[in-house]
């Protein structure tokens, strides 16, 4: 899943859940579920590309997703608590990333490798985007 689609989605439950530590539980809750779905990403774990494009890559995703969120959520919920929802539903990536990237394969960054490996169902583009976009596009409507 797209670091974007789970910072968009995180901006929706901040939106739509009146008390924060609920809405923390619920973006860290709706990672493994998004990422369950089937979907297409930017390839970030298994790309022949340099890592510091990996790097790069990943990190421009991440800001789309937060600068979305910002434009869906920011009129209606408090900056800081936004932010933080939208970082928790991007977690599990970001405890990821040192596996990937300082290549840490120990405890506890290649348990996390391990269940996102497990979890994910991929789809080739484009298929994998429409799902994405489909989902973001149902919560969107949910949030009204």
């Amino acid at each position: 899943m797209l670091a974007a689609t789970h910072a968009i989605t995180g901006a929706i439950i901040a939106k739509v859940t009146p008390d924060p530590i609920l809405g923390y539980a619920l973006a860290l809750a709706s990672h493994p579920l998004l990422d369950y779905l089937p979907h297409w990403d930017l390839r970030t774990r298994h790309s022949r590309r340099p890592l510091q494009h990996t790097v790069v890559i990943s990190l421009v995703d991440a800001g789309i997703g937060f600068f979305l969120g910002f434009l869906i959520a920011g009129n209606s919920v408090p900056p800081l608590r936004l932010l933080a929802t939208m970082f928790v539903a991007q977690l599990p990536d970001w405890l990821e990333a040192p596996y990937v990237v300082f290549g840490w394969k120990f405890p506890p960054f290649s348990w996390i490798k391990s269940l996102q490996h497990t979890i994910h169902k991929k789809l080739p583009f484009p298929d994998g985007i429409y799902t994405q976009l489909i989902l973001i596009f149902l919560l969107l409507l949910l949030s009204k």
